[in-house]
């Protein structure tokens, strides 16, 4: 199934114009004030701030879907996200892979699963989250058994799903260094982490 699958990787990038070094960790959710989708870029910005060994070798790839347009708050936040991606990508500029990849319109099924399988860690910030499905579903993607699972602790899935980096989602330096941990981490620790959450899941 793995070398089935294998080429999912090399697909997805070429989609989004990443190269072959860029990592990638990927937000998956729609527009919502609970989700800390405005967090998260901060997240990014304070990343390669810190470890500016990044810079041009990162990409934090949201998927959201567009936000219910009849909620002036929720057409807000949108905008706000666009300009907050615009401006730290306009900060890294002239450094190779753009920090953000915000790629707003619904996406199916099949295409959340390539985005799961092709990135290096996931990130889920929630700033209020009963469960959270969508950390589920990437430990669930990932039957190779690799990648990194980054967990709001304000995320009902944080108590089953302990061997994620726990972040909260409130401190953009604290989410910086997270990003960083999971770049950084070992495949061994990967492996041994993704098992155990593959089994709770």
């Amino acid at each position: 199934w793995v070398n089935q699958h294998a080429g999912l990787v090399p697909w997805v990038r070429e989609r989004l114009g990443l190269s072959e070094d860029c990592k990638i960790v990927v937000g998956i959710e729609r527009f919502d004030y609970t989700k800390g989708v405005l967090d998260r870029l901060h997240g990014v910005d304070c990343l390669l701030t810190a470890h500016p060994e990044w810079i041009g070798h990162f990409s934090l790839v949201q998927a959201a879907a567009p936000t219910r347009s009849k909620l002036s708050a929720y057409r807000e936040l949108q905008q706000e996200a666009i300009a907050l991606a615009d401006e730290i990508n306009s900060k890294y500029a002239n450094a190779g892979a753009q920090p953000i990849t915000l790629v707003i319109r619904h996406h199916e099924p099949s295409e959340v699963f390539k985005l799961f399988r092709a990135a290096d860690a996931c990130i889920v910030s929630s700033l209020h989250d009963g469960m959270n499905l969508v950390a589920k579903e990437y430990v669930a993607a990932r039957d190779d058994e690799m990648g990194v699972l980054l967990l709001s602790s304000f995320a009902g899935a944080s108590r089953e799903l302990s061997e994620a980096i726990i972040i909260n989602p409130y401190d953009a330096q604290d989410l910086g260094e997270a990003m960083h941990q999971a770049l950084m981490m070992p495949l061994t620790e990967q492996h041994e982490r993704m098992k155990s959450m593959r089994e709770q899941v």
